[in-house]
């Protein structure tokens, strides 16, 4: 086993708010980032890659091992269940040695021969990396538009498919990301445009067989901290076109059924009012924040959309929290949250009654699967933490539910081992925080002895979902408890608990998970120095500060892709996001911000104590958690503990802020990440 590399200091003083600070690894940031070609950076990199084999390297049956039992898992040769658009029925399958999925469709019967309409394992099989962004079939079905990703960087190119000939046509456009919309006509698409800082500010109109650079732009987003996305109403009428920031928003749309392709406002952008529109006969649907945080929906006029004529259909409510809806042509389906939970609610469109869809376990993942306009069925994918996904149906008549599809989980799994609990722990201010935990019944003793890998996110409003895993399971049969503490930052308990999450009270969100640890410990889940910690992206924000307040809690943590460098991200306009995170950490050029986010930044506050064994990955061409703020990370901490455990960094070279692509790459970077938790827990 080598060393690990010691990175060098260069340091680089600043001067903010009267103080001066000095950043020891700021030389890690290439300067032409993101094209990294600084040798010393590079080699920096792959030293560090090189000493994270070295360790590895006594863990390779053990890796092997896992990797196995993970791809046995798998039924690799499978079928998605199809959905039916016109005469076709369309559908994605893999094979036994695909990495990649394979779309096809049959038409009118499934009894009649396949026609492969676009091959994502032959297009990505000789690719270091590959990604498939968007995928719309045109109106009358003859033509295919696409876009991938071959870097990692989430540039992705669009291209045209002609699906009774297979060619590829001349249709080419570059730096794209997002939906497709084809035009109701066929005879073009809709497209979102990235600029040079990674925000989509654009929205154009590409004719087919024409160049690109004749595209008819139809929307352009000034505003620095809006990102632009489209998506076509569920009656095909509309396309709409939302520019979004963190806490406001605006809509316009287009109508299909007009010649010309100017947008049509719905309602002007209007600080903290966030709004989002469906379309049904003579009205549109929006589901809105104006009358309360966890949003109510109304309806609106076609002729005259705005505000003031908007009629109350479902009104606010504090206990239930509309994550969604749903219109078709004869019922609207809404989806929403009740103490964390999800439920789905079928109504009519007097809104005068509605059948409630019931699932059974104490915590799951429900998932709508939009068919289409004139279905009498709502689908969606379920799971839970020992349930495998199921597709299922539910009538809009008799409120009969059928199960479709259940995905088979091979391997020997069954799901009467396992048992999940949705328990509460007390936050240091009194609130309630869910936490849902699996554990195989066999190995689970209860008196503080097991393992356990606790998940945590808790950023942006986005929700941590108890859906199953069967990669888990490689845990849980060696004695682990798998926990995801359900922390403030994410709205599963409505908007109100995102909004104590984030910029002055983002500690809300550390201490939450630190309750959780502490709660799972005084109640025999598990031990003090028995629990690995994980979390990504703004999960390893939560997972850096809290080695740095508790290391005596956990054995381990795993930090992917972690945004640590907090203080100096902010502080930094020439990157791609800085500008539109403002809204969720807070500007740190005020210096109140600047105060707030410099005590909780994980690099700003390292110490010099004792750290759990700690698993860091980075991605080169990352452009969301660019790759030195791990790089930066890890080499200070090298610096600053005083233990003898390991700290290792993985940075992959061919990928972003995604990892490898194709899931081969997936469970071999799974295996790997917990053959090192084994290692640790010495299992």
């Amino acid at each position: 086993m080598s060393l690990p590399p010691v990175a060098k200091k260069i340091p680089y003083i600043f001067e903010i708010h009267s103080e001066k600070l000095t950043d020891d690894y700021a030389w890690l940031r290439d300067k032409n980032w993101p094209d990294v070609k600084d040798e010393e950076v590079l080699n920096y990199l792959k030293e560090e890659n090189k000493y994270f084999e070295s360790i590895m390297a006594s863990q390779k049956d053990m890796e092997e091992a896992i990797y196995k039992e993970l791809k046995n898992r798998i039924k690799l040769t499978d079928t998605t269940y199809p959905i039916k658009r016109n005469e076709y029925y369309y559908y994605s399958r893999t094979t036994e040695h695909s990495n990649y999925q394979i779309f096809c469709r049959k038409k009118n019967s499934l009894d009649n021969p396949e026609e492969i309409i676009l091959d994502c394992d032959e297009l990505g099989k000789d690719l270091c990396f590959f990604d498939l962004g968007a995928i719309a079939i045109s109106p009358d079905h003859s033509m295919l538009a696409y876009s991938t990703d071959t870097t990692g960087g989430e540039r992705y190119n669009i291209y045209v498919k002609n699906l009774n000939s297979n060619a590829l046509l001349r249709d080419e456009i570059s730096d794209s990301i997002g939906s497709i919309v084809w035009h109701k006509n066929g005879k073009g698409f809709f497209y979102t445009k990235l600029n040079e800082f990674w925000r989509t500010d654009k929205v154009y109109y590409h004719e087919l067989g024409t160049s690109s650079e004749q595209d008819k732009l139809i929307f352009k987003e000034n505003d620095q901290i809006f990102r632009v996305s489209i998506s076509k109403s569920k009656s095909e009428q509309f396309l709409i076109i939302d520019s979004e920031s963190k806490d406001y928003n605006e809509i316009l749309v287009l109508d299909f059924n007009s010649d010309n392709l100017e947008p049509k406002l719905i309602e002007p952008r209007k600080d903290n009012h966030l709004y989002y529109i469906e379309h049904r006969d003579g009205y549109f649907y929006i589901k809105t924040n104006s009358g309360g945080k966890n949003f109510r929906l109304v309806k609106a006029p076609l002729t005259s959309p705005e505000s003031a004529n908007w009629q109350e259909v479902i009104p606010h409510s504090n206990e239930n929290y509309l994550t969604d809806f749903f219109t078709f042509k004869d019922t609207i389906v809404v989806q929403s949250q009740h103490k964390g939970l999800s439920c789905l609610k079928v109504y009519d469109y007097d809104f005068k009654n509605f059948h409630k869809i019931n699932f059974p376990d104490p915590s799951y993942f429900i998932s709508p699967i939009f068919t289409t306009f004139d279905d009498v069925n709502i689908r969606f994918s379920y799971s839970s933490l020992n349930s495998p996904e199921m597709i299922m149906e539910n009538s809009f008549f008799d409120n009969h539910i059928e199960t479709l599809k259940t995905k088979e989980v091979l391997g020997g799994y069954d799901k009467s081992y396992y048992a999940s609990e949705r328990i509460f722990a007390k936050g240091k201010d009194g609130v309630e925080i869910p936490i849902s935990l699996v554990y195989r019944k066999d190995r689970f003793k209860h008196d503080g002895s097991n393992p356990l890998y606790l998940y945590g996110y808790g950023s942006y409003g986005y929700p941590t979902h108890a859906r199953f895993r069967s990669d888990i399971v490689s845990l849980l049969d060696r004695g682990f408890v798998y926990a995801i503490a359900h922390i403030r930052g994410g709205d599963e308990m409505g908007q109100e608990w995102y909004l104590d999450g984030k910029l002055l009270n983002k500690k809300n969100t550390f201490d939450d998970f630190i309750v959780c640890a502490e709660y799972l410990i005084a109640n025999n889940y598990t031990r003090k120095q028995n629990i690995v910690i994980v979390g990504g992206s703004a999960g390893g924000l939560l997972v850096g500060v809290c080695v740095n307040e508790r290391p005596d809690l956990f054995k381990m943590a795993v930090a992917d892709v972690p945004y640590v460098d907090a203080l100096n991200t902010m502080l930094d306009e020439s990157l791609p996001l800085t500008p539109g995170e403002y809204s969720e950490w807070g500007n740190p050029k005020n210096e109140e911000y600047y105060r707030y986010i410099k005590s909780y930044s994980p690099y700003d506050n390292i110490k010099r104590q004792d750290y759990p064994a700690l698993y860091v990955t980075a991605g080169l061409t990352d452009p969301r958690v660019t790759y030195w703020e791990p790089a930066k990370w890890v080499a200070k901490l090298r610096d600053y503990k005083t233990d003898n455990n390991l700290l290792v960094l993985k940075t992959n070279m061919d990928a972003g802020h995604c990892g490898a692509s194709g899931r081969f790459e997936y469970l071999k970077d799974s295996a790997q990440e917990y053959s090192f938790i084994l290692k640790i827990f010495g299992v």
